[in-house]
């Protein structure tokens, strides 16, 4: 998981030969997470909100949350 570009709270990783993003935003009632995948730079699952089961997480357990989901998604084959 790293940084990505000059906004807190944006992360990227490549994981078998796709590439995640993942936002956080802190909101009232805690953070939330979205995630999508990139093939060559094609959008292969555009942003979808990771429901986050933990009571006030942090930004980092919201953004492993969404690489989670977005491994979960890739790993199910949908994105073939």
């Amino acid at each position: 998981m790293e940084p990505k570009g000059i906004d807190m709270g944006d992360y990227e990783e490549r994981y078998n030969g796709y590439d995640i993003e993942v936002a956080v935003e802190q909101i009232l009632t805690g953070v939330k997470a979205h995630y999508r995948v990139l093939k060559d730079g094609a959008v292969r699952k555009d942003w979808e909100l990771v429901h986050i089961e933990r009571l006030w997480p942090t930004e980092h357990a919201a953004a492993e949350a969404g690489f989670a989901a977005a491994r979960a998604w890739i790993d199910s084959g949908a994105a073939a």
